[in-house]
Formats: C-alpha cells, sequence, structure tokens
C-alpha cells in the first residue's frame, strides 16, 4: 500500500503540474530548454553529493533513492501547489492583501511543504524495513526528497517568471531567477529543511534501545526545526542581499550540525556491532576496519589480485555490508540476523558460492 501511493501521489503531482506549467513551457520553450539544461547538472550534482556524504560507509540503495527524487519532485510539489492554492487566499482574505503579500509564504509553505517531504520519508519506512532503519537513513532520504522538490520548484519559478516579466526577455528572467535559486539560497534550500526532518522519522522508526516516547519527541522536534527553518527561510525578516545570503547559511549550519550528530551516533553503532562480529568470529578484524570507510574497502580489495579471486572478495565484502547494516537497530533480535552470518560464512569457506554481482 505505501508503494502504490507512492505510485499514485506521484502521478496526480505530474498531473497537476503539466496542467499549470505545460502551457506556459510550449509558448516559451527557449526559456523551458534553459531549465533543463541549467537543473540537469544540478540535480546530478546534488545526487551524488547526498548518496556520497550524507549518509557515512555507504549510499543508500538506487532503488530507495529514485522513490525519494520521484516523491519529491512530482508527488510533494503536486500536493503542495494544491495546499498553496486554497492556503494563501484564506491568508489573504484573514490578513489583507498587504500583510498576506509579505507573510503569506511563511505561513504556508512550513505547514504544507515540509508535510509533504516528510510524508515521503514515512512512505518509504512503510515500504520496507531495510530502507529506513537509522537517522541517517531519513536524513539522506529527507535530503534527496528534498532535493527532488527544490529543482522541481525551481523549474517552476523559472517559467513563472517569465509571466511576471510580462514575457519580455523570457530567457534573461529564468536565468535570473535560476541564479538567485541555485547559487544564492541553494544551499539552504528544500534539501537541508527536509533532511532535518527525515533524520527525526529515522530515528522514530529505528528501535534504538531509546523509549518510544523519546523517540516520538525528537521526531516532532526535528520536523518543528524545519518547519521552523522554512519559516524564516521564507519570512520577510532580514530583507535585502544580506538577508537573501544569510538565511540559506543559516539553515545549512544548521543542518551541518545534525549531520555530524547523526554520523556520530551512526559511527559508533557501527563499531560496536562490528566488534561483536568480531567476538563471534563471523569477521576478521581487518575486515571489520575495512568495511567502517569507502577508501578502506577499496584498499582492502586491491590487495587481492584483479580477476575471480578479488571479485570472490568483492562479493563478500557486499555480504559482510549487509549483514552490518541489517544489525543497526539496537532491539533487533540476533536469531534474525543468523541467516546473514550463515552466508557469509559459507562465502569464505567457498568463494565461488558467494551469491549477487559484485558492485
Amino acid at each position: 500500500m505505501a508503494f502504490w501511493s507512492l505510485i499514485v501521489a506521484s502521478g496526480f503531482g505530474l498531473w497537476t503540474l503539466q496542467k499549470d506549467f505545460l502551457p506556459v513551457a510550449q509558448a516559451f520553450p527557449a526559456s523551458a530548454v534553459l531549465d533543463v539544461l541549467v537543473l540537469v547538472p544540478t540535480l546530478a550534482v546534488g545526487l551524488w553529493l547526498a548518496r556520497r556524504i550524507l549518509r557515512p560507509v555507504q549510499a543508500p540503495p538506487w532503488s530507495g533513492t529514485w522513490l525519494a527524487l520521484m516523491w519529491g519532485g512530482l508527488a510533494a510539489c503536486g500536493i503542495a501547489l494544491v495546499m498553496n492554492g486554497l492556503l494563501v487566499p484564506a491568508w489573504t482574505r484573514a490578513l489583507g492583501v498587504e500583510r498576506a503579500g509579505a507573510w503569506a509564504a511563511a505561513m504556508s509553505a512550513p505547514l504544507n511543504e515540509e508535510l509533504a517531504k516528510a510524508a515521503g520519508v514515512v512512505l518509504l519506512a512503510a515500504v520496507s524495513t531495510r530502507l529506513v532503519r537509522t537517522a541517517a537513513d531519513g536524513l539522506v532520504y529527507g535530503a534527496l526528497i528534498g532535493l527532488g522538490f527544490q529543482v522541481m520548484e525551481n523549474f517552476t519559478y523559472g517559467l513563472n517568471a517569465v509571466g511576471v516579466s510580462g514575457g519580455v526577455d523570457p530567457l534573461g528572467s529564468t536565468f535570473d531567477v535560476l541564479w538567485v535559486r541555485i547559487l544564492l539560497t541553494g544551499i539552504g534550500s528544500h534539501w537541508a529543511m527536509s533532511a532535518v526532518a527525515g533524520a527525526g522519522i529515522g530515528y522514530l522508526v529505528s528501535a534504538n534501545g531509546r523509549s518510544r516516547a523519546r523517540r516520538v519527541a525528537v521526531a516532532v522536534g526535528c520536523l518543528a526545526l524545519a518547519m521552523g527553518m522554512h519559516w524564516y527561510f521564507d519570512s520577510p525578516l532580514g530583507g535585502g542581499l544580506a538577508g537573501t545570503v544569510a538565511k540559506p547559511l543559516v539553515n545549512f549550519a544548521i543542518t551541518m550540525l545534525v549531520v555530524l550528530v547523526v554520523r556520530h551516533g551512526f559511527r559508533a553503532r557501527w563499531a560496536q556491532v562490528s566488534e561483536e562480529e568480531v567476538m563471534l568470529r563471523t569477521l576478521a578484524p581487518d575486515e571489520a576496519h575495512s568495511l567502517s570507510r569507502r577508501h578502506s574497502r577499496r584498499r582492502h580489495l586491491r590487495r587481492f589480485p584483479s580477476g575471480p579471486v578479488r571479485a570472490s572478495q568483492e562479493r563478500l565484502q557486499r555480504l559482510e555490508l549487509d549483514l552490518l547494516e541489517e544489525r543497526m537497530p539496537e532491539q533487533l533480535d540476533p536469531a534474525a540476523v543468523q541467516p546473514r552470518r550463515d552466508a557469509v560464512a559459507a562465502a569464505r569457506r567457498d568463494p565461488a558460492a558467494c551469491w549477487g554481482p559484485a558492485r
């Protein structure tokens, strides 16, 4: 049900977005092409950075990565577009045109956009317990959802700028919006807010030995922090160029603090389970040490001659990583991972029996 909810909601978002923006793209094709040419490399770089830096030890699986980007770029954007269309007129009626013009975005977006993006992390956790096991998983998937949302929002803003300028110099209008939203504000925009909220959701669903009340409090606190970041980002406080630069930097600093805390907790737990598997003789000490970092794994593999021997060691390494990843939740039943221990032991006895392609 969670998987099909992702698909159906993304289909709804795609329909909503094309309904509102396809006519503009057809009327101003040069601006639409410029949008794509600028935003595709931006997406590629953001995707590489998120997968490479935000999650320790190894990147999240590609299946979850694509689902996260799809939810952020289509479902969350479509939901936010509909909700903004309902909320902004309501604020205008309640506050008046002038005050609503200044504050409507700050009062609407933190609610509907952050909740829509956070719902994607919840659905990914429901799709598979192997996608979201820890706060680190929630953080990286939140960042990927926010990245998809951010890229799609930049695309729509690039097209909206053409209408705001009255169709005069459409390429220049689109370019002006893109460079501001990518180079000036992109560092602390949607990816950062959603990463913070996602870390809380990952902490909530992880069986980490903490009380349920504490995990709920952390998740709610992270979501509230993400909403506060979004409110500050969209508020008229600190206007001008200085405010435009300062707001995303503040959000970036908050996100990096959360990243450091999450990475520290993840690596401490990884070291603990690695040591336990060494004591159980599932892993050799040098293998356990090499598994914790990407460059250490590559250096360990280079000790073996290229060809079938190295390929078998790479498959063994893959099995060992799967075992340790499975063990990251603290309250997991030890018997639940015994089949993975048996697979590692079988692969060590007979390297040719290692299942799965090397990667």
